[in-house]
This record gives structure tokens, sequence and C-alpha cells, in this order.
């Protein structure tokens, strides 16, 4: 890949990147904008097969992404995919949980990279830091009163969390962040 194509597709991942983010954050506040449960189903989808596609970054010599991107993608996608199967809207509105889900999908969303140690792409740091946030109320248990959800949602945030086994290029950052200590 020449210098120029690379520069476009990085331009491209962010451009999505931070457009996804932004799509679901205004679902996890409860933003639907008129949209029906297909049409978020439908959008959801869609951003469950882009990140699918992002894999083909890791495969690339000159990316400087760790070599656990591609399953960080992949488990993203999946997750994404659930959520848009419990998505229901009653009374314009979608359920609590689901918003709550959102949350950490778009944080999590927020936080991939093609900077291996994220110096470089601040948007990125930021979600980062938020996450270490949410991971830290998740361990002193400040979730707020729980009426029955906390534990699915302790169960979805740590399975957003989780990956197999690091790759052979991982950075300290990468081993520390996303295998399971987040």
């Amino acid at each position: 890949m020449d210098a120029a194509t690379m520069q476009a597709s990085r331009e491209f991942f962010d451009d999505s990147r931070n457009g996804f983010v932004l799509y679901i954050q205004g679902l996890s506040a409860g933003d639907i904008s008129g949209q029906d449960v297909a049409t978020i189903q439908s959008e959801l989808r869609r951003i469950a097969n882009t990140l699918s596609g992002w894999t083909e970054h890791s495969d690339h010599p000159n990316e400087l992404t760790c070599s656990c991107f591609s399953d960080r993608c992949c488990n993203l996608s999946d997750m994404i995919v659930e959520v848009a199967e419990l998505v229901t809207i009653k009374d314009g509105q979608l359920p609590l949980t689901v918003l709550n889900m959102f949350n950490m999908l778009y944080m999590q969303i927020g936080r991939l990279t093609l900077d291996g140690h994220r110096e470089e792409d601040e948007y990125a740091r930021g979600f980062d830091r938020m996450a270490k946030d949410e991971d830290r109320r998740w361990q002193i248990g400040s979730q707020g009163p729980d009426d029955g959800r906390a534990a699915l949602l302790l169960g979805f945030w740590t399975r957003l969390n989780r990956f197999p086994k690091p790759g052979p290029n991982c950075t300290s950052e990468c081993l520390g962040t996303y295998a399971g200590n987040p």
C-alpha cells in the first residue's frame, strides 16, 4: 500500500470511527431521532460490518496496529450485533439496559486506534481514559442502585474487554488495556 493510500485509509478509519461513536453516543443518550427499530438495527449492523472490515489494517506490515486490533474489532462487531437484537422502542424510548450497553459500546469503539500506543491519537486516548474510569466504577461497585441489571451489564462490560491472547507485537499498554485490565 503506497503512502497516499495508507493515509486515505487512516482518514477513512478516523472519520468512520468518530461517526460511529457519535451515532451510538446519541443512542446511549436516548436520541433515536424518529428512527424505528429496523432502522437502528440496520445501522448497527452496518457499523458491525465495517468494524469487521477494519481487520485488514492489522495485516499490513506498515501499519502500527497491535496484533490484537483484529480481535478487538471482531469482538466489538459481535457485541454490536448482540445489542442490535435487544433494541426495542416503547413509548418512544429505548430500554435503560440497552442505553447503558450503547454507552459501553461507544467508549470501546472510541478507544480503537491505528496507532499502537495511542500517543498520536488524542481522540482514542480520551475514550481510553473514559473506559478506565468506567472499569474503576465497576470494580468498586458504584454503578448506582441495582435493579437487577448490574450483573448483566457487568458481564457485558467484561466481555467487551476480553481478548483471548495477546499477539506478538502487542505493546505493554495494549496488554494492560485489552487483556482484561482496562
